[in-house]
């Protein structure tokens, strides 16, 4: 069985190395993300330094290279305005705009998974869907794999 805990991945390239493999998986998992839930463009997941890890989108984006910084400095804002109030840890930051959100929770290693979708979306649906997801794949971000995702982030770029 898949460590996603989740639908099985397609079938991969039986000779591409593990990590390859491991890769593809977190990257499919992210795509059905994407794919199921209705209004959901892009989602992302970024390392708790701010790099991006793996991406699935919808739409070309203007400028693909924001997504981790963006999803980053939101994530530490709030952690900053909690700790300046004493609220404790975060556990989720959205941004409401005209026509989109933006929901950014945090992995259990750090790394930060951040999902925008259409203004209509039900955000209720958004942050359960996200909670459920963290808890799926959360456990998988190992150190290696996390350095695996880094290292085919640096190769698409």
């Amino acid at each position: 069985m898949s460590p996603f805990a989740i639908e099985a991945a397609p079938a991969g390239d039986l000779l591409a190395p593990a990590g390859t493999e491991r890769v593809r998986e977190f990257r499919w998992v992210l795509q059905k993300f994407l794919s199921d839930l209705p209004g959901v463009f892009d989602v992302a997941v970024v390392s708790a330094d701010g790099l991006l890890l793996a991406r699935s989108t919808s739409v070309q984006s203007p400028a693909p290279a924001l997504v981790a910084p963006i999803a980053s400095g939101l994530a530490a804002l709030a952690g900053a305005a909690s700790a300046l109030h004493g609220s404790g840890p975060v556990s989720r930051t959205v941004l409401e705009m005209q026509h989109g959100v933006l929901a950014v929770v945090t992995v259990s290693d750090g790394s930060l998974l951040a999902v925008a979708a259409h203004a209509g979306t039900d955000r209720a649906v958004l942050g359960y869907e996200m909670t459920r997801l963290v808890r799926r794949v959360g456990h998988v971000l190992t150190p290696e794999l996390r350095s695996t995702l880094r290292d085919h982030a640096a190769v698409a770029e």
